[in-house]
């Protein structure tokens, strides 16, 4: 079974994929990791980087800016979309390729997609996870993990899409407001399910 697990910024998403593989033994796939790797050197994401910005993003050793680009992808829509362009199909590709790897071995596949639905790639995986929590609570959590200011994460959660709209779309709902035994309680139970749902499809 591939799973999908999403969230908005700050959410916890990272800490709900990694408890949800280990419970099931599966194998974790992070796409913003995806990211960071295919803009490494020599990578299909840097060389098609280079052809659509020149050199905009690059230090003067010549290696990526990544500050830049996330700065410069924050601010401006055109750079947003045209990275988005570059990146969105590659990394598809490196996630249908390891769901077909797990599918082949028997391993359940996590991946942690954070704009799963804003995308749209949620009919890509067999079940979508919802990481919920609000907004107050996230932005504080994202201000002490990230150290930015209370108006940038404000800003960063204002641009994706509303959790009211995710919670709709999504096939389950992990509640991350609360204390991490209340959250890993969650995730294990769901583990379960996610077992009898996939021993039921063999």
């Amino acid at each position: 079974m591939n799973i999908a697990v999403t969230g908005g910024y700050g959410s916890g998403k990272s800490c709900v994929s990694r408890l949800l593989a280990k419970y099931l033994n599966g194998q974790l796939v992070n796409t913003d990791e995806l990211c960071r790797v295919l803009l490494e050197p020599g990578r299909e994401g840097l060389l098609s980087l280079l052809k659509t910005f020149g050199k905009r993003f690059l230090t003067t050793d010549g290696g990526l800016d990544r500050g830049m680009l996330r700065q410069a992808a924050f601010e401006d829509t055109e750079v947003k979309t045209k990275l988005e362009d570059i990146l969105h199909p590659l990394v598809r590709g490196e996630v249908k390729r390891s769901v077909e790897v797990c599918q082949k071995a028997g391993v359940h596949l996590v991946v942690e997609v954070p704009l799963l639905f804003d995308v749209s790639w949620q009919d890509d995986f067999d079940i979508s996870v919802l990481v919920r929590i609000d907004n107050k609570t996230s932005v504080e959590r994202a201000v002490r993990r990230d150290n930015i200011t209370v108006a940038e994460a404000e800003r960063i959660i204002a641009l994706q899409m509303p959790m009211s709209q995710k919670e709709l779309l999504a096939d389950r709902i992990i509640d991350n407001s609360g204390t991490f035994a209340s959250t890993a309680q969650q995730v294990a139970w769901l583990a379960t399910l996610l077992r009898r749902q996939s021993l039921r499809k063999d």
